[in-house]
């Protein structure tokens, strides 16, 4: 039986959440509700259709998003919240790196998906 479930994050920042999730192919619904498989509606902050099923994200009292959904939907990517946070970080080090005055001189990923980036300051 399928149950509504929410699971934490470290995720702070609207800007880099829904730019990590288009990075993994996820479209931003208009709507803040979603659907469990039994049809039981959910109010969320932000609305996703992901590869897999429609999810949400809550934001709790702590200012931090909650992945939000059927639990028979999440259970069909357990490494969704680790590739969501990986996209995270890095679109938030590029933005605090560019803030900073850095430029991207290079970008490598290795065979466990970890980035790396080479920065540059020109002074």
């Amino acid at each position: 039986m399928s149950r509504f479930v929410s699971l934490k994050t470290a995720l702070r920042e609207s800007i880099f959440l829904k730019a990590a999730l288009t990075d993994l192919n996820c479209e931003i619904l208009r709507t803040r509700k979603i659907k469990t498989l039994l049809h039981r509606v959910h109010e969320v902050d932000v609305a996703v259709k992901t590869p897999f099923g429609v999810v949400g994200f809550v934001r709790n009292n702590e200012g931090v998003y909650e992945l939000a959904g059927d639990d028979l939907i999440l259970k069909k990517r357990p490494d969704f919240i680790e590739q969501l946070s990986r996209q995270y970080a890095y679109h938030k080090v590029l933005a605090e790196a560019k803030k900073a005055g850095f430029q991207l001189v290079k970008e490598t990923t290795d065979d466990q998906q970890s980035i790396r980036l080479v920065l540059r300051k020109w002074s």
